[in-house]
């Protein structure tokens, strides 16, 4: 991922979520430099919200638009905080984001 890369992802994701977007992980192969040109881009968004179904059309409009531009196949999971913190030293998912995983952008 290149710097404008991120920056357009930061930047797409704080403007769907807003205020409830906690933080933007960046998980999976690209995370450990594993990645090929074929590996997916895999993004975990943190978010302080119960229902995360409001966020989902205009998400997926967004990740189309990525996907498009740069020839790469965006894969964005919303997890709830709550569900997050209960699951992440428990569930090998969780653990793999919280292990693996890099910052790119959290709330102050």
């Amino acid at each position: 991922m290149n710097d404008n890369m991120i920056q357009e992802l930061l930047y797409g994701l704080n403007t769907i979520y807003g205020t409830v977007l906690l933080q933007v992980i960046l998980y999976g192969s690209v995370a450990r430099n594993t990645n090929t040109s074929e590996s997916d881009i895999d993004i975990a968004v943190i978010l302080d919200t119960i229902n995360t179904k409001d966020y989902e059309e205009p998400l997926l409009d967004f990740i189309v638009d990525m996907n498009l531009k740069y020839d790469r196949v965006f894969s964005i999971i919303d997890i709830k905080v709550s569900d997050f913190i209960k699951w992440e030293n428990t569930l090998p998912f969780f653990k793999n984001v919280k292990k693996d995983g890099v910052v790119l952008w959290k709330a102050a």
